[in-house]
């Protein structure tokens, strides 16, 4: 286990809360057998106060793990395929007809998961680590699909914009949709990724906000989030989510601890 240690702010104190205390009897009925994979961008193009609502969604995840489950953090940085990862966890299934000790133990490793991968979330977002690049497809390279039948959800805490020399999404024309076919069929060679890379995996990109008055990305959100979908799509994942937060997604709703697609 790889861990992320920098001091932890007063707002971690009550984040961690959140999920060791107030995730009780809701939190307890989540859905099991989850493999869930968090991503968090941290490049100089996100700011102190998009890192600090970060944390609070962070905060609904890590309230939701469940029995069955594991949590494995990564950061987004100039070095995103070569970093350790910063957090990883796993919750066992519960011993069927097990004992009051073997209950308790269920109970702490719960509680220890959630409380870890929040603190590490929350360590990383204050850290004031601000690279000068984003390297976004290296994560894809770091997602191992799941085989021991869990549901895999990645997260991407990220602006989406890589900003690597052979793709800089942050200069003027580097993505159009008319090319988008052409720069996915680039990185599958470059990265030698396989039909199937992803397979069945839920993808959430929790993105940065804009001010009203800010100038937006150079490549449009509706032209990013086509050029995800087709992407993850490719990989034999389905991008669930493109929005700039999770709980106040319109096409999604919590059930049973689970983030399902609603249709429009």
């Amino acid at each position: 286990m790889n861990r992320f240690h920098p001091l932890l702010t007063a707002g971690v104190s009550i984040l961690a809360a959140v999920a060791t205390s107030g995730c009780s009897a809701h939190a307890e009925s989540h859905e099991s057998g989850r493999t869930l994979i968090v991503f968090l961008d941290l490049s100089a193009s996100i700011t102190d106060g998009q890192r600090a609502l970060w944390k609070r969604e962070a905060a609904r995840l890590a309230s939701g793990l469940g029995d069955d489950s594991s949590i494995t953090v990564f950061a987004i940085h100039d070095h995103t395929m070569d970093a350790a990862r910063l957090y990883e966890a796993e919750i066992p299934a519960p011993v069927a007809d097990g004992t009051r000790t073997a209950a308790e133990k269920q109970k702490v490793a719960r509680r220890e998961a959630r409380k870890g991968a929040l603190a590490t979330i929350a360590s990383a977002l204050d850290s004031g680590v601000k690279s000068s690049r984003t390297d976004v497809f290296s994560a894809i390279d770091r997602v191992r699909p799941a085989h021991d039948g869990r549901r895999l959800e990645v997260f991407f805490f990220s602006d989406m914009l890589n900003s690597t020399p052979d793709f800089n999404m942050e200069l003027p024309g580097t993505l159009t949709r008319s090319a988008i076919t052409d720069r996915i069929g680039l990185l599958v060679r470059r990265h030698s990724w396989r039909s199937g890379q992803l397979a069945g995996a839920e993808v959430y990109c929790v993105l940065n906000s804009i001010e009203t008055g800010r100038h937006g990305p150079v490549v449009d959100r509706l032209t990013q989030q086509a050029f995800y979908s087709s992407l993850f799509e490719s990989l034999g994942a389905h991008l669930m989510a493109y929005d700039t937060n999770i709980s106040g997604l319109s096409s999604l709703a919590v059930e049973g601890g689970r983030y399902v697609a609603q249709a429009e």
